[in-house]
């Protein structure tokens, strides 16, 4: 069986690579995220500087501005609102559990690099 040799990489190609995305199962239902741009990222961390006594505990960001932002900012499907967010995260329908895991698995997706297979010769 042969296999498929992988071609060189273009700069075109590295800079229209497609984000990556992730989708977590709810229940029987799923929800599907994409993860921003490096920047995109960073302007939306420097929105929600923690505050004196969470900067004191050695927060980066506001962690109850910045969570329900970075879920509705990485939301392709269904797509939510910040508004629809910030009321995921007040909901009584949601432990403190549900909601960690949903914020840092979109943490995750965004702090995930490049799946790089070194080879022998490399």
């Amino acid at each position: 069986m042969a296999t498929k040799k992988a071609t060189r990489a273009t700069l075109d190609s590295l800079l229209t690579k497609k984000r990556r995305t992730k989708e977590l199962a709810l229940g029987d239902q799923t929800l599907l995220f994409e993860a921003l741009g490096s920047k995109e990222y960073d302007d939306l961390v420097a929105e929600h500087p923690p505050t004196k006594d969470q900067k004191a505990e050695g927060a980066v960001w506001n962690p109850d501005t910045f969570a329900p932002a970075l879920v509705s900012s990485c939301s392709v499907e269904p797509k939510i609102d910040l508004d629809s967010a910030n009321a995921i995260f007040v909901s009584e329908a949601w432990s403190r559990g549900e909601l960690s895991d949903l914020f840092m698995a979109v943490v995750r997706l965004n702090a995930e690099g490049l799946d790089v297979p070194f080879g022998a010769g490399d």
